[in-house]
């Protein structure tokens, strides 16, 4: 009796979770797959294809009801993350460090944050579409390389161009310390659902 090879069924779950398909609905696809695999003896990729292309194919059969977000709701959960990741990390960092009472932040502070935040979403998002677009896989990677390094190229820029001197805004170095301790707990929040959403399932046995 033939059993799924372990590579392909490892392949297979990485482009179905890149492809933002729930962990129940992966169960049901890894058990399709090995049921016809073990009652036929046949190969995988024979049957089904390489796991990349098989995965972009069972994508493009699902909806929002059947186990795959959107793309503006993938977006928008990276967005979240970087962001609470970046300014809580910032936050809590800058106020458990600082010698002084009240932590100021300059204009070059914030464009600096912000550029680099809407850099590396940028350049995550890329790297996502590499790996599932059908088409055009190599210029997406291309351009996510690009994106990658514009963010330390930018930060080099901005710390020449913008002002570093005067505060644009300050926080109490307790404020700084609570507010990121939210944040951070907001990422964990958010990390421990995406984990329990990704955890492949599988169907129970009628």
């Amino acid at each position: 009796m033939m059993t799924l090879d372990k590579k392909y069924r490892d392949e297979l779950i990485a482009a179905l979770r890149m492809h933002e398909i729930s962990g129940e609905r992966v169960g049901e696809v890894l058990a399709e797959v090995e049921a016809h695999v073990t009652e036929t003896g046949e190969d995988p990729v024979e049957a089904f294809g390489r796991p990349r292309e098989y995965a972009a194919q069972v994508a493009e059969q699902l909806d929002r009801g059947t186990g795959k977000r959107s793309t503006m709701e993938v977006v928008a959960s990276g967005a979240a993350v970087a962001a609470l990741t970046m300014f809580g990390s910032d936050y809590l960092l800058d106020g458990l460090f600082a010698d002084a009472a009240t932590i100021p932040y300059t204009l070059k502070d914030t464009v600096a944050l912000v550029t680099l935040l809407v850099l590396i979403v940028s350049g995550t998002m890329l790297f996502f579409a590499a790996f599932t677009a059908k088409a055009r896989n190599q210029v997406y990677a291309v351009a996510a390389v690009v994106t990658f390094a514009l963010c330390i190229v930018s930060q080099i820029v901005i710390g020449s161009v913008f002002d570093d001197v005067t505060p644009l805004y300050e926080m109490p170095r307790w404020a700084a310390i609570a507010l990121g301790g939210v944040l951070v707990l907001g990422v964990i929040g958010m990390l421990a659902r995406a984990i329990r959403r990704g955890r492949v399932v599988y169907p129970k046995a009628g």
